[in-house]
């Protein structure tokens, strides 16, 4: 992982909420802009993983699609604590309502980026 990049670790659910966490976690990395890193592989464990995620000298940007902050709780059970989390609804994301645009994909993106 480069350390001048964000770190960005998403959720990839099933609902249509979670469609956004994993659509702008994959398009801010295609833009060289951060560094995604596996849920999955956190999830199971992954001593290396977990080791090259706390040590990242920044926050961690976390993004979440529901209330059950999956992969908030996931790196918790890891000791990962230095992360900034997001949730799809803090941009007026709704549940089976809005669904997935590039524009609202942006304005999550522009967001990441001040932070």
């Amino acid at each position: 992982m480069e350390t001048n990049k964000i770190t960005i670790v998403s959720c990839s659910g099933a609902s249509d909420t979670g469609k956004y966490p994993d659509e702008v976690a994959r398009r801010i990395a295609a833009k060289d802009v951060a560094n995604m890193v596996c849920l999955a592989k956190i999830a199971i464990s992954d001593t290396a993983l977990i080791k090259k995620t706390k040590e990242q000298p920044d926050k961690i940007i976390v993004l979440d699609g529901c209330p059950f902050n999956c992969a908030e709780k996931i790196l918790a059970k890891e000791g990962i604590t230095n992360k900034v989390h997001l949730y799809t609804t803090d941009f007026e994301i709704k549940k089976e309502v809005t669904p997935v645009t590039d524009e609202k994909v942006d304005e999550i993106i522009d967001h990441i980026k001040r932070l």
